[in-house]
C-alpha cells in the first residue's frame, strides 16, 4: 500500500473518530435537556397553584368576600394563608382572619366566605402569603407571596346581577311574595272567568239568530216576520 494512501486512511479513521465523538457528545446533551424538560412537565402537570383574593359578594357588590381557588392541576393539602396587614371580619369574635386554613382543595375548587363591607378595604394594600403540601404525608411546603393592592378595584361597576342564578333566584322571591299576599287574602286576583251561564247566554243568542235566519228564508220578501 502506498504511504500516502495509508496516511490518508489514518487522517479519515480520526476524522470519523472525531465526529462520532462530538455526535456522542451532543445526542448526550440533548438527552438530558429532554429528560430535564420532561421531568418539568411531568412536575408542573401535578402541582397545585393556591390563589387567595379578595371579591365583591355575588347578592351585594358592597360587600367583600374571601376566596381561596386551586388554579393548579395538582391536590394541595394542609393549606396555610396570611394577611399582613390582619384581615377582619364581622363574623368572627376577635381579629382573625376569617379562614387561616384549609385541609385540602382539589384541583379548580374554590372555598369562600363572607368577611365585611367593601368600603373599608379598597384603600388598603394587602401581602398575601399562601403555603400548601402537595403530599399530605410530606414536610415539605410550597408556597407563594404577592401584593394584593386593593386600589386597583376601587373604580369596579357592574350593571344588572353578575350571575344569571342570583336573578333567577330574585324573580323566584319576588313571584313568592307576591303569591303570598294573595294566599293571606291582602290582594285580590282578578280573573275572567268562562262559566256554565256565559255558554248558556251563548247558546240562547245562537238560537234567536237561527230563528231569525229561518224567518227570513220563509218570508217571501226575503224580510223579517213582523210578527
Amino acid at each position: 500500500m502506498p504511504e500516502w494512501l495509508a496516511y490518508s486512511s489514518t487522517i479519515i479513521t480520526v476524522l470519523g473518530a472525531l465526529v462520532t465523538a462530538v455526535a456522542t457528545t451532543f445526542l448526550w446533551r440533548v438527552t438530558g435537556t429532554l429528560a430535564e424538560e420532561t421531568k418539568r412537565m411531568a412536575d408542573a402537570a401535578g402541582r397545585p397553584q393556591v390563589v387567595v383574593t379578595l371579591e365583591d359578594n355575588r347578592w351585594a357588590m358592597n360587600h367583600a368576600d374571601l376566596h381561596i381557588e386551586n388554579t393548579g392541576s395538582g391536590t394541595a393539602y394542609d393549606i396555610v394563608l396570611a394577611f399582613d396587614p390582619p384581615l377582619k371580619t364581622k363574623i368572627a369574635s376577635d381579629d382573625r382572619t376569617p379562614i387561616e386554613r384549609l385541609s385540602v382543595l382539589k384541583p379548580g375548587q374554590r372555598f369562600s366566605s363572607y368577611l365585611s363591607e367593601f368600603a373599608p378595604l379598597l384603600s388598603m394594600r394587602f401581602t398575601v402569603t399562601v403555603s400548601w403540601r402537595r403530599d399530605p404525608n410530606s414536610n415539605v411546603r410550597e408556597g407563594i407571596t404577592y401584593v394584593l393592592n386593593m386600589p386597583d378595584v376601587a373604580n369596579k361597576g357592574r350593571l344588572g346581577p353578575s350571575d344569571p342564578a342570583v336573578e333567577l333566584a330574585e324573580q323566584v322571591k319576588r313571584i313568592r311574595e307576591d303569591w303570598q299576599s294573595v294566599a293571606s287574602g291582602s290582594k285580590r286576583i282578578k280573573a275572567d272567568v268562562y262559566a256554565s251561564s256565559d255558554r248558556l247566554h251563548e247558546r240562547r243568542q245562537w238560537e234567536r239568530a237561527r230563528r231569525q235566519r229561518q224567518r227570513e228564508r220563509q218570508s217571501p220578501t226575503g224580510s223579517a216576520d213582523p210578527s
